[in-house]
């Protein structure tokens, strides 16, 4: 295709970029919804119930479901970012790419981590059984090789999880994507929020 052919099929007659993609958008906005009640589902277990109620074995179950939507979420905005036309990042472009992509990493190494460090079968979708990370041929070899017990080896996984990756990093790489969108709103004045959340193109 000439270049001016692929200008035109991602810019709009003035030369703006004709979209911040509606896929990627909506990726977003579900991705985020999707953060939000997994961390309802998790202090929600945490706080409101016992390991006794089944209410705390629901939230467990909503939990580990959301976990698994988060991953096809962030893949797919991954994806979408790789692929899909896209405007310029404001501000520092490259700043910008990095946060953007070492969100998604974190998002993905969450799930991740939780599923080689909590030792249970995962209930998806109340139909399929996803057999612990020990259960697997490889969780043995690994130990083997590293030499370790395989409870030492699902160990720093599940604290990753559990803790530091959970309640620091996470929260404090969310917080800063926020701040730098409310700061490009309320202080740079720019189209940040709006192309992000708005579904005209």
């Amino acid at each position: 295709m000439p270049a001016s052919q692929a200008r035109d099929a991602t810019h709009a007659p003035d030369g703006r970029p004709a979209r911040h993609a509606l896929i990627s958008r909506a990726l977003h906005a579900l991705l985020a919804l999707t953060i939000a009640l997994l961390y309802l589902s998790a202090y929600g277990r945490k706080w409101a119930t016992t390991q006794l109620e089944s209410a705390n074995w629901y939230l467990l179950v909503v939990h580990v479901n959301l976990g698994l939507l988060s991953v096809a979420l962030s893949l797919g905005l991954l994806a979408a970012h790789l692929w899909l036309p896209q405007p310029p990042p404001l501000g520092l472009p490259r700043v910008t790419r990095l946060a953007h992509r070492g969100l998604l990493a974190v998002l993905l190494a969450l799930p991740v981590a939780a599923y080689i460090g909590t030792g249970f079968d995962l209930k998806v979708l109340g139909q399929w059984t996803l057999p612990s990370f020990q259960r697997l041929p490889l969780a043995d070899s690994l130990a083997a090789l590293l030499e370790v017990p395989l409870i030492t080896l699902m160990e720093p996984f599940g604290r990753f999880h559990r803790d530091w990756g959970a309640d620091l990093l996470l929260p404090f790489m969310l917080g800063g994507h926020i701040a730098a969108a409310l700061f490009h709103h309320w202080v740079l004045k720019d189209s940040a929020l709006g192309r992000i959340w708005s579904l005209r193109r």
